[in-house]
Formats: C-alpha cells, structure tokens, sequence
C-alpha cells in the first residue's frame, strides 16, 4: 500500500483528490475524497475503463490527455496513477480557465483547434465535465502551448454502443465540443 500525504496534496475537484506521486514526482494518484459520500467512484470508474479502452486500442499521441499507468492501493483508498502535466519549466501547468481570465479566448484558438482535432482525430469521447478548469495549459515554451484534459474522459451516457463507430464517435464529440464552446468559450463567466 502507497502513504500518500498531505505535503503531496495537489488538487481537488467535488469527488476526487489529486497527489503528488510519493516516489515519482512526474506521476499524480487520483483518489475518491475521504469525505465524500461515493466510497466508490463512478467516475473513477469510468475513467480507468476508458483510459483501458485507449490502450487496448493502442494509443500512441498522448498529447492532450495525461498519461494512464495503472491503478494502486493507498491510504487513502484505490486510485490510478496518471502523468503530472508541467511547463517547461518543471512547474506543475495552471489550468486553462486562469490563462482564459488572464488573457481571454482569442488568445488560445490555435491551442483549442488543435485540442478539438485531437478528440476527433482519435475519436476520444469526453464527458461534459470538460470545463475550463478540468483543463490543463501546458506551456511546451513561452510560446507553444498544448491544452490537456484531466478530468471529464469517457462517456457518461447510457447507450455507448455509437461511440465504437468512428462516424458515430466523431458526431457525439462535435456535439459536445458546440456545448463546450457555447457554455464555456463564449459565455465566460461560467469558466470561474
């Protein structure tokens, strides 16, 4: 079983907490949160069935997503290991929802053309929990950056048998890439 402690607290979101790999400072832990009222993660679930799903397919381009390594046992419950996403310049990345406050959307429409390509080019389906801050701005250098989703992979609908067929995939991620971009790029506020 893996110690995770406090000084290796990352984030949190409603459900989940994000550490610091103990022995691996490039790796995260995702863990239900102790107080939460889900001992056992649906959407953790999901996700670790998902990133399976991408493996078994043989996904190469991890660009835009973090990097699966397995699940573990912890002190804090089961979790999965996933990539630490950094700038280069060793910092742990901000998420994409500061960068739009700062600097507003026109600044990142090549970074969100290509992040959209991405999803569709390897028919990737996300959930709507991609938002803004389930989002990570991965500075590559002062002027190249690439968005990567931590949060929000997989589907959360009941009938899944569409998304094996690549046409059918790519229709449901287009329409939920118009939902994004309609709630979250064009109406603002609902990004913080």
């Amino acid at each position: 079983m893996l110690i995770l402690n406090e000084e290796d607290f990352l984030a949190k979101g409603n459900e989940r907490a994000c550490y610091l790999h103990p022995q691996d400072k490039n790796k995260a832990i995702k863990v239900t949160l102790e107080n939460s009222k889900r001992k056992k993660n649906k959407q953790t679930k999901m996700e670790i069935a998902y990133y399976k799903q991408l493996e078994k397919r043989g996904l190469k381009n991890w660009k835009h997503l973090p990097q699966y390594f397995g699940e573990i046992k912890t002190n804090k419950g089961l979790g999965f290991i996933v990539e630490v996403i950094r700038d280069y310049d060793g910092q742990v990345s901000k998420n994409f929802a500061y960068y739009l406050k700062q600097d507003g959307v026109q600044t990142y429409q090549k970074e969100l053309e290509q992040y959209r390509e991405y999803f569709v080019d390897n028919c990737i389906i996300f959930n709507y929990g991609m938002m803004p801050k389930n989002m990570l701005l991965r500075k590559n250098s002062p002027t190249d950056f690439d968005l990567v989703l931590i949060d929000g992979l997989g589907d959360v609908s009941h009938f899944t048998l569409p998304n094996k067929i690549p046409y059918f995939a790519r229709r449901r991620i287009n329409r939920r890439w118009m939902k994004f971009v309609r709630k979250y790029l064009i109406n603002l506020k609902n990004c913080f």
